[in-house]
């Protein structure tokens, strides 16, 4: 109650401190306001992790709240400007998702790991796209659309229905130092994956131009450079990888802040070469776990980073979606949420029942792949560009899909992990019943 009421006071003081109509555009309204986000995301977190929920989630919520579509204390211009934190924020997370990859268990886990991105490539993608085929008629924009611009939406959301978000993974894996099996296939999945969707967005884009219009004709082209971005981004991760594990060897101070110029050195690399700066850094990141001995020395630096940057860029990410759009497309993003929820667990189920996986993950591993953000954005930009016909009514579909899933994917993930035992409250309530059935047995 009282971590709450101080959030509750902290929002009226700003609010009262920058005005009804908001401040003045300047660096030192900008210093305000994201010194202002970052605390009440803070707060938020720890309200959140009271009420048993992810911390992120309190982070995200906040950032909902106190952006434009809502109280709007948080102005349209503000969050705009501090998108540029993202890139640094998800090269850390990345980074994080490196690190936290080891390679025994990857390999212990890989039968596992690829029969379940198997599944969920046909079953989730198939179910999406026949749903919005099938119920065409019902979509407005597709209504009086020929069929194969249904059949090129259906291919685009199956697309979207696919990705998931890396950083939301790493977030709540990170905050409940979550260890195990169960960990180990998510976090495996999740990294594979990745690379996986950049191939897709290469392949299906153009294959969906193709099909909503015929005259034109499909290039080769696009997946090459994909490919090409794909091998250039992780040999230049490597090669950080190298040099970071060459400083924490020889260096004993400043390790924090050279994890966080890292993660800026990743992001400026990509934009000078055309790189994905996540692949770089999670390779860089798998680099120093498995081909040295500073593994652990980089995931406490990281560890150190992890509260600003988690509570920053899921705030910005929280104000950002656009809440009002999924007030205006709710009916159809019900229905593709639900189909892509359903699709999600029986493509899970079976590719852990194929892989001989215990009963836990087959009922409980496909709550770590609700969450969505961050590549699934960058989907729906590059819908809205190349399709301006219909292509805006996508887009804000799949902003709507992806702020219902960024809400309710945390916590199901946080609870999948307590369930399986890898949380670390699960933990200490398994060492405390051991404790006392020693006792009772030495009794």
């Amino acid at each position: 109650m009282a971590q709450a009421l101080t959030l509750l006071a902290f929002m009226g003081i700003t609010w009262v401190l920058l005005g009804v109509g908001g401040p003045a555009a300047g660096p030192g309204s900008l210093a305000m306001l994201l010194g202002f986000l970052l605390v009440a995301a803070y707060l938020a977190g720890r309200v959140s992790r009271m009420v048993a929920l992810p911390q992120i989630t309190g982070y995200l919520l906040m950032g909902i709240l106190v952006g434009p579509h809502l109280l709007g204390l948080l102005p349209s211009d503000a969050v705009v400007d501090f998108r540029l934190i993202n890139g640094g924020a998800l090269s850390l997370i990345a980074l994080t998702a490196g690190g936290e990859l080891r390679l025994d268990a990857v390999r212990a886990r890989l039968t596992s790991i690829l029969l379940i991105i198997a599944a969920h490539l046909v079953v989730i993608f198939g179910v999406v796209v026949g749903a919005v085929y099938v119920s065409r008629g019902l979509v407005p924009f597709l209504a009086s659309q020929p069929p194969r611009v249904a059949l090129a939406a259906g291919l685009l959301f199956g697309l979207v229905a696919v990705a998931k978000s890396p950083a939301t993974t790493i977030a709540v894996i990170t905050e409940e130092k979550a260890r195990g099996s169960f960990t180990d296939t998510i976090l495996g999945i999740t990294v594979v994956k990745d690379v996986v969707v950049l191939v897709l967005i290469a392949l299906l884009i153009p294959l969906a131009t193709v099909v909503a219009d015929p005259s034109v004709h499909f290039s080769y082209g696009t997946v090459e450079e994909v490919g090409l971005q794909i091998v250039l981004s992780i040999g230049a991760g490597l090669a950080l990888g190298w040099l970071l594990t060459a400083y924490l060897r020889r260096a004993r101070g400043y390790r924090i802040l050279v994890v966080l110029v890292t993660a800026f050195i990743v992001v400026e690399l990509s934009e000078q070469f055309h790189l994905e700066y996540i692949l770089i850094a999670m390779s860089a990141g798998f680099y120093v776990q498995n081909f040295s001995e500073q593994g652990r020395r980089l995931l406490r630096a990281l560890e150190a980073n992890s509260l600003p940057v988690y509570a920053l860029f899921f705030a910005v990410a929280g104000a950002d979606l656009r809440i009002d759009v999924l007030a205006r497309v709710w009916e159809v993003a019900s229905v593709l949420i639900l189909a892509r929820m359903a699709a999600l667990w029986a493509s899970t189920y079976l590719g852990a029942r194929l892989a001989g996986d215990t009963p836990p993950m087959r009922r409980y591993a496909w709550m770590g792949f609700l969450a969505q953000a961050g590549v699934t954005l960058g989907v729906a930009n590059l819908v809205r560009d190349r399709f301006p016909t219909w292509g805006g009514e996508v887009a804000a579909l799949v902003v709507a899909m992806i702020a219902v899933n960024q809400i309710i994917g945390p916590p199901a993930f946080r609870y999948a992990l307590v369930k399986v035992g890898d949380s670390r409250r699960s933990r200490a309530e398994a060492r405390r019943g051991m404790i006392l059935a020693a006792g009772s047995s030495g009794a």
